[in-house]
């Protein structure tokens, strides 16, 4: 499997290529990584949607945010982008 943890990355350069909001987003995050053989990483963040209701009422939440090497951002980006995950990269 191409998931790695943080450290195996050390002296590297990752970038923050999406966050997944559920397990159902991360699944399938993984799932188009893991296809095309991308190492990769991720880690629990908190970020704000864009959503009218987290404007309003403020909105907190947890996700999962998935890096990868520099080098492959612009790739896996039009992986993602391909599969229907645009809202979930980061830009």
């Amino acid at each position: 499997m191409p998931r790695k943890l943080p450290d195996e990355f050390e002296g590297k350069e990752l970038a923050p290529l999406c966050i997944a909001s559920n397990l159902s987003e991360a699944k399938k995050i993984e799932s188009v990584l893991d296809r095309k053989g991308i190492e990769y990483t991720f880690e629990i963040v908190e970020y704000s949607s864009k959503s009218v209701f987290s404007i309003l009422f403020g909105g907190v939440k947890e996700g999962v945010m998935f890096k990868v090497l520099k080098e492959q951002y612009d790739f896996c980006r039009e992986l993602l982008a391909k599969e229907g995950l645009e809202k979930n990269i980061v830009e």
